[in-house]
């Protein structure tokens, strides 16, 4: 008869217990396994919840001005930062701009509701809208990559594998020579036994005592102790170690990220006083390399910074900063520099942490374009309001005089007359302004482009041209066929106006006004005015599309010195440009080019 040990009480125990120790480390590898995904589960969706964000910041601006080659590079940049499998950007109207890490054609993938590990490669792809003060611009499509997560689960399992199988063998041997001796208590164990492979810890130690049962009741409580024990230190340790690893990284991320796509500069002191480091953006901004930097204390710095300040708008130093910053208190201070190279203005602040690594840090913002406008914007509303005063300062003088003094009939015609042409010169700078203010507001959206004739464009601007009283219309000079460009017909028209009615007003002294439609070899068709006026100097030329400038400085011809400034921004805005060739005494040549349309 062959000789079957699961048949006796020892083999059925040794089985048994085997069984339950399979059954314990299968519930605790497979917790463990669970806690794994769940908590690198969680924190793929907190890594993409924060890249989300940075990259959609990064984005805005880009993909609001249709600049998609700022758009490929910075998916390109953020696709390599590790954990992103790919990235695509997807404009208002659902067209991929933009796309790194994924074939060109191949559809993208799904938006995932949750974490799937099943598919391969595994992958948590991700969809995010892109908005612009409440106007969508478009759509970030990236995708995480999820190897380490299985990778991390597979050398966990693999692990617990091995320590099961070293845990069965050694209990097998245990329970082998132990098994002839448990008798009374063997229910008692089972039952202790089944609680440990539940998880249950939390049990009343079995009975021991001198004999051998008493022996195992107390080689199995310390056991089951030393279990428990363990399962929480590894749990512990797990947990911190979950925590730690993703802290860590996610730190790494956002700070990489944020250097790395942030315009502006940074400057790390640690409590010494020495630069310990400084962002990608910095040598742009201030023409001081790493190699320079790095290294050097604060004194040293702030000499080399501003030497390569002008005068006058220098740094004052790091230290002079930190005592401006402890009087002004919870108020941050900024210090304006202009580099002398590059004529470049930088705001610069400071911020104190008291950390080893990091105990001061210089941030540096190029507000070379805001100083700009702000001081175009205060010389604008400074021409304004002089053209304005002189007409209202007439307006209001000539009618002060109608209200206090008597005059005959012709006298005040003569005023109400000279009250009306003022006013008109009003309206005329605020229609004027009104028209600049549009144009720089809405840059082309009202604009209504369509196939135009020009030669009919001509002929309509000359035919309802007001002309100054004793002069002859323009002289047409049409080809026999049409040239047609694509433009909006109103602006265009606006634009000629101006050109006629200049060519009219500067040549005071008469001459004929030639209105001519011309080609270029490029294939551009010109619409051009000639005037036999009083013309104007190279100097003047160069100056004419200003805003407010008049070649005439002696005020006797009327104007804002507007017009021609119109001109320029309402052709340039159709893909057009405007040329200008004048000579003093013999008069000006305005030509209005456009890309001409064929057939």
């Amino acid at each position: 008869m062959h000789f079957a040990p699961w048949r006796t009480l020892r083999g059925r125990l040794v089985v048994t217990a085997l069984a339950v120790e399979l059954v314990m480390l299968a519930m605790l590898v497979g917790n463990s396994l669970r806690l794994l995904r769940e908590s690198m589960g969680d924190q793929a969706e907190r890594q993409a919840e924060q890249i989300s964000p940075v990259l959609v910041a990064a984005l805005v601006a880009p993909l609001a001005q249709f600049d998609y080659a700022t758009v490929k590079a910075v998916i390109d940049e953020s696709q390599a930062i590790r954990g992103i499998s790919y990235a695509a950007v997807l404009d208002a109207g659902g067209r991929q701009v933009a796309i790194s890490g994924w074939p060109e054609g191949s559809p993208l993938p799904e938006p995932d509701q949750r974490l799937d590990l099943a598919e391969a490669p595994p992958r948590y792809d991700v969809a995010r809208p892109i908005n612009l003060a409440g106007q969508h611009l478009g759509m970030l499509r990236f995708g995480l990559d999820l190897s380490h997560i299985v990778q991390a689960r597979g050398e966990l399992l693999s692990q617990g594998v091995a320590i099961a199988a070293g845990e069965m063998l050694l209990s097998a041997g245990l329970l082998s020579l132990l098994g002839l001796l448990i008798t009374r208590q063997l229910s008692r164990l089972t039952r202790a036994s089944l609680r440990v492979a539940q998880g249950d810890f939390a049990i009343e130690p079995v009975p021991e005592g001198p004999d051998d049962v008493g022996r195992l009741g107390a080689a199995f409580n310390a056991m089951s102790g030393a279990i428990a024990e363990r399962v929480e230190q590894l749990t512990r340790a797990n947990e911190q170690t979950v925590r730690m690893a993703a802290s860590l990284h996610e730190r790494n991320l956002q700070l990489d990220a944020i250097l790395a796509l942030s315009p502006d500069g940074f400057v790390a002191f640690d409590t010494a006083g020495t630069v310990r480091m400084v962002s990608p953006a910095f040598p742009g901004l201030s023409g001081l390399t790493d190699a320079e930097v790095v290294g050097m204390d604060e004194t040293r710095f702030s000499a080399m910074l501003s030497a390569a300040c002008r005068p006058g708008q220098t740094f004052p130093g790091v230290v002079a900063m930190q005592a401006a910053q402890q009087q002004a208190g919870d108020r941050p201070l900024r210090q304006l520099i202009t580099l002398a190279a590059t004529g470049r203005e930088l705001e610069v602040g400071l911020r104190e942490s008291g950390d080893g690594e990091v105990a001061r840090l210089l941030f540096f913002r190029d507000v070379t374009h805001e100083r700009t406008v702000d001081r175009m914007k205060s010389e604008f509303l400074s021409h304004a309001a002089h053209e304005l005063r002189t007409p209202m300062a007439s307006i209001y003088g000539f009618a002060e005089l109608l209200r206090l003094r008597p005059m005959n009939e012709a006298r005040r015609a003569e005023v109400l007359a000279i009250i009306h042409r003022q006013a008109g010169a009003m309206t005329q700078i605020i229609d004027e302004l009104l028209d600049l203010a549009r144009i720089d507001d809405r840059r082309g959206q009202d604009f209504e482009f369509t196939e135009v004739d020009t030669l009919a464009l001509a002929r309509e601007v000359a035919e309802g041209f007001g002309l100054p009283e004793g002069r002859a219309a323009p002289q047409l000079t049409l080809p026999d066929t049409p040239r047609r460009v694509r433009a909006d017909p109103a602006k265009l028209a606006q634009a000629l106006r101006n050109l006629l009615s200049n060519a009219y007003k500067y040549s005071p002294g008469g001459g004929e006004v030639w209105l001519s439609v011309i080609d270029a070899p490029d294939g551009r068709v010109g619409l051009q005015v000639i005037d036999q006026g009083m013309g104007m100097t190279d100097e003047q030329v160069a100056r004419v599309f200003e805003r407010f400038y008049r070649a005439d400085s002696s005020g006797a011809i009327p104007g804002t010195g507007l017009g021609m400034s119109i001109v320029k921004e309402l052709i340039e805005i159709q893909g057009g440009s405007v040329q200008l060739h004048s000579t003093p005494g013999v008069g000006t040549t305005a030509t209005l080019w456009l890309p001409g349309l064929r057939g």
